[in-house]
């Protein structure tokens, strides 16, 4: 069960008005999360695929709009104005998004990554500090039970000196052949910036240099260049090794794990099964699939984080996710594509 937070009694029961941006598989997922918090109020969709979107807005029994600009405008003249903005539409339209929402004074909560460069990301996060609103980013890995206890372990000193981390990603359900060939971005820009920021709160330290290699499952894909396995191994300052793997084939359940090795132990987080059971016959011992897909096994993080966020509306709580997180985890990646592209350790 998720346990939300507040700081006082009297800030639990306000609620911030919130839209959500985007009515895809992310808008989906954060629209049940605000709706089911009782500091948030969901007021409205909006999505310029009014017919896509209105089965979202219809569930959840709030409105619609095919503007921010007339999402605005609505509620300004018939609610109380809107607190904030959660985003969760493709990263090419991140930057005309965030910039109207700073402009109208609205708080923003964005999918990673903030934008496709390092360099428009610092320049959206000046923008909203112009603005005096906040721009948070969503990393969920950091909201998660089991992440938060391996960054205790870590940092408690609980295994010594980390010295090495073995970091897997298998994505399940596979993509289907069209969204990898028609647009299903490189599968390191796509998919590594999460483990990239979690490895990086975790070990505390900077990425110095990446090596990174891509493959291709099959001819067909290999002729359209579409690399949807990789490895990237990144040098971090004080020494650690990290090895990143990432699949879009893990055709037995989500697969997300994480080791980080020190001169006293190792800390680990393991995957999580469909359910407990088990079964023993005489043909072996027979358990569940792990868990299907990242919406069930972040859905409590991903709660969590809307909550975090009701806390930077509600009580000023600053967001944990820094420009320069962002800012860095777009540095590594940027860098993990050039090492790819070109067989070379990048130095960063």
């Amino acid at each position: 069960m998720t346990t939300f937070r507040s700081t006082s009694m009297l800030l639990r029961q306000a609620q911030a008005r919130v839209l959500v941006v985007g009515s895809g598989r992310m808008g989906h997922i954060r629209a049940r999360a605000l709706y089911g918090n009782p500091r948030i109020q969901l007021c409205g969709i909006v999505d310029t695929n009014i017919q896509q979107a209105k089965s979202l807005s219809e569930l959840y029994r709030t409105p619609l709009f095919a503007s921010l600009e007339e999402a605005i405008s609505s509620t300004a003249t018939t609610q109380s104005p809107i607190d904030g903005v959660v985003i969760s539409t493709p990263t090419p339209t991140h930057e005309s998004i965030i910039i109207e929402a700073a402009q109208n004074n609205l708080s923003i909560f964005t999918e990673k990554p903030v934008d496709e460069t390092a360099h428009n990301t610092s320049s959206l996060f000046q923008t909203c500090n112009n603005q005096n609103v906040n721009l948070c980013c969503g990393y969920q890995r950091r909201f998660d039970s089991s992440y938060q206890a391996l960054f205790h372990h870590v940092n408690s000193g609980a295994i010594g000196t980390p010295l090495a981390a073995s970091i897997f990603f298998g994505d399940h359900p596979v993509p289907s052949r069209q969204f990898l060939l028609q647009g299903g971005a490189n599968i390191i820009s796509d998919c590594s910036a999460h483990d990239v920021d979690f490895i990086r709160w975790v070990l505390q330290d900077e990425v110095v240099s990446v090596y990174a290699v891509g493959t291709s499952s099959d001819d067909e894909l290999r002729e359209k260049n579409v690399i949807d396995n990789a490895t990237m191994l990144m040098k971090f300052s004080r020494g650690t090794n990290v090895t990143l793997t990432l699949s879009r084939g893990a055709n037995y359940g989500y697969d997300q794990r994480c080791e980080v090795f020190g001169t006293e132990g190792m800390a680990t987080v393991n995957n999580i099964a469909e359910n407990s059971s088990e079964l023993a016959n005489e043909s072996g011992l027979h358990r569940p699939k792990w868990q299907h897909s990242f919406p069930q096994r972040f859905e409590a993080a991903f709660a969590q984080e809307m909550d975090a966020f009701a806390d930077t509306l509600l009580c000023g709580t600053p967001w944990p996710i820094k420009e320069t997180d962002c800012v860095e985890v777009q540095r590594v990646c940027d860098a993990a594509l050039e090492s790819c592209e070109t067989s070379q350790v990048v130095h960063l």
